[in-house]
């Protein structure tokens, strides 16, 4: 004997997953789509600098210097004619470099090192925290010892 089954009253739909309820909440937020809509914006804009039709970073219109905003230089100029647009697109280019290097810092030699002083615990782990204390307190130091 073979029972029909209705196909909607068997199927038992699946919990959605987190991953799934974070980019949904994310969809509905229009603050978050904007922001997150200014952020590619401008990761693309960096990361397309050198295609760009501004000019480099490190050239020098001495007919503009400390010029207000134009059409030719719509941020206007420094104090040698170099065009405040162009060098805010390859400074971010710059900054979004320094931001990956030390993400990849972090994440191939703080793990490991977090998973050791972790699993070693000890003598170890109190060698690594000790270390990453020193790292993190060297900062605050050099701020205190401008300031003194």
């Amino acid at each position: 004997m073979t029972a029909v089954v209705d196909p909607q009253v068997a199927a038992d739909p699946l919990p959605p997953r987190r991953r799934n309820r974070a980019w949904e909440k994310f969809r509905r937020s229009p603050s978050a789509l904007l922001g997150g809509v200014i952020v590619l914006f401008f990761l693309i804009v960096a990361l397309l600098a050198p295609v760009l039709p501004v000019p480099g970073p490190a050239e020098t219109d001495w007919g503009a210097v400390r010029k207000a905003p134009t059409w030719a230089h719509p941020f206007g100029t420094d104090e040698i004619g170099r065009d405040v647009l162009s060098r805010m697109i390859w400074g971010a280019q710059a900054s979004l470099l320094a931001g990956v290097v030390s993400v990849l810092i972090a994440v191939f030699l703080g793990m490991p090192l977090g998973m050791l002083a972790g699993y070693m615990r000890g003598w170890t782990d109190a060698v690594i925290s000790r270390f990453t204390e020193a790292l993190l307190a060297a900062p605050f130091l050099i701020l205190a010892i401008a300031l003194a």
